[in-house]
């Protein structure tokens, strides 16, 4: 069975392809706002904790992955994805707790 003239290059091509983007877009590098420049609009968000769930964000022994969403410029950490609606539903509680807790660590003196 001979394949249409063509077909072969195209079918590696599109594999090609495929194979890139599964590897771009499961890259779990974020990206840093610092560093970036096309986010200089975007603050530093240096919070240990998910604001939504209170878990804390080092914590090596849960299995949730920490999910990254910019609001307003401010790009926040939460525990997991499933945070995100909760923060959507009260945008304002949570960033009141994130400026007040920002302001905390604002007020600290480094060491």
């Amino acid at each position: 069975m001979n394949p249409q003239p063509g077909c072969l290059p195209f079918s590696f091509g599109l594999a090609f392809i495929l194979f890139c983007s599964s590897i771009i877009g499961c890259s779990n590098q974020t990206v840093d706002p610092a560093t970036d420049d096309n986010s200089s609009a975007s603050q530093s968000y240096s919070l240990d904790f998910c604001v939504v769930s209170g878990n804390d964000l080092n914590d090596e022994d849960t299995d949730m992955i920490p999910f990254t969403y910019e609001h307003e410029g401010i790009q926040i950490v939460f525990c997991c994805k499933p945070c995100l609606p909760k923060f959507k539903k009260d945008p304002a509680k949570y960033m009141a707790i994130i400026k007040e807790e920002m302001e905390d660590m604002a007020k600290e003196p480094s060491s």
